[in-house]
């Protein structure tokens, strides 16, 4: 476990204000990306740190993602959970539709 995690965040289930922050930041910043839902769980993660994983879920959208904005957001995100006292780091799962575009990579 980091030094920057409590003990007590380990099984600790996340709270309403969390969870509302959480989902008015991405709302906020992915909105216009498609995003359709988002599916909140605590866990730990594979050093057995405690984490917030998200599963966030898209709709097609034209052009194309915008991956910047996608990169942004998880910042404001962290921040706003730092600022909160959440120490918790926030995994973020991206669930594209199969023929979504990603701006910027289309010479990959």
């Amino acid at each position: 476990m980091s030094a920057c995690t409590d003990e007590r965040d380990r099984d600790q289930p996340v709270s309403a204000d969390v969870e509302q922050t959480i989902r008015s930041v991405l709302e906020e910043h992915l909105s216009s990306q498609g995003l359709e839902g988002v599916l909140l769980n605590p866990g730990l993660d594979h050093d057995g740190d405690p984490v917030l994983f998200m599963h966030l879920k898209f709709r097609l959208v034209e052009p194309g993602i915008n991956p910047r904005l996608l990169s942004d957001c998880a910042i404001t995100l962290r921040r706003a959970l730092w600022e909160m006292m959440e120490r918790r780091f926030p995994h973020l799962r991206y669930d594209f539709h199969d023929d979504q575009r990603i701006l910027g990579t289309e010479s990959w």
